[in-house]
This record gives C-alpha cells, structure tokens and sequence, in this order.
C-alpha cells in the first residue's frame, strides 16, 4: 500500500511539472529558454522589446509584483501567458490566468496585472500600433 502511495505521488508530481519552454518563432530568430539577467530578476516588472514594426510590437514581460492600475489610449494589446499564474484586473472583475491563456485588451479599456506565482510569470506581448512606452495612463 505505502509503495502503491508513493508511486501515486511520484506520477503526480512528474505530471505536474512544466512542459518544454514555449517557442517565440521570427523569420530571423527563434526565442527560447529565455534568461533574465539578476537586474531584470531583481524588478517587479521586467521587459524585453523583441520586434518593432509600423503596425505593432512585440515584447516579453516578466512581472514579479504588480502593475498600477492604467489605461492604454492609442493601442491595443494582446497578451499570452508563457509561465506562472497571475491575475487580468479589470474594472469591475478579474480573471486568474494560468500558461496558455491569452487576454485581448482594446484600447481604452481600465486594467492591470498582477503576479501571483511564488516566482514570476512571462507573458508574450503584442501592442498594435508600435508601443512607444508612453502610452500609459494612470487610472486615478
């Protein structure tokens, strides 16, 4: 019975555990097992720009705390959850969010994210247009 227990647990564990790093494929370069540097760890909010074109941008984030509570005015932004958990606030209901989950967020629309991994979570971001990283409005 002890054996049988613990083979149980072995098996649980081993299904828990993350699959392979996600692939972030460009015509010229894949991006994988990406490694943040102590700085970057040491941020709440750590973010790397990948590609910026005329109609979007793409970057990975990796958010340890949280973020304030903001509006973006001029650009959408879709986002895919990588790794970690974390929680979409918006104005009136949140969503808790796990790897593979992807949230659209129009332009104008009240949000923030927050980490609630016991590390961090990285997402995959896509702002149309090219974000400038000015277009951030504080939610008063």
């Amino acid at each position: 019975m002890k054996s049988a227990m613990y083979l149980f647990i072995g098996l649980f564990l081993v299904a828990c555990q993350p699959s392979d790093p996600v692939k972030l494929i460009y015509p010229d370069k894949i991006y994988q097992h990406t490694e943040w540097t102590e700085d970057e760890i040491k941020k709440d909010i750590a973010i790397r720009h990948l590609h910026r074109g005329t109609d979007s941008s793409t970057h990975l984030i990796r958010l340890k705390g949280k973020e304030f509570p903001h509006f973006h005015d001029h650009h959408d932004l879709t986002v895919a959850v990588i790794s970690g958990t974390s929680v979409i606030h918006f104005e009136d209901h949140e969503v808790s969010l796990l790897p593979g989950d992807v949230i659209h967020i129009p332009k104008g629309t009240f949000h923030w994210g927050e980490n609630t991994d016991p590390v961090a979570s990285v997402v995959f971001a896509v702002f149309s247009p090219a974000f400038d990283g000015k277009d951030r409005r504080k939610a008063e």
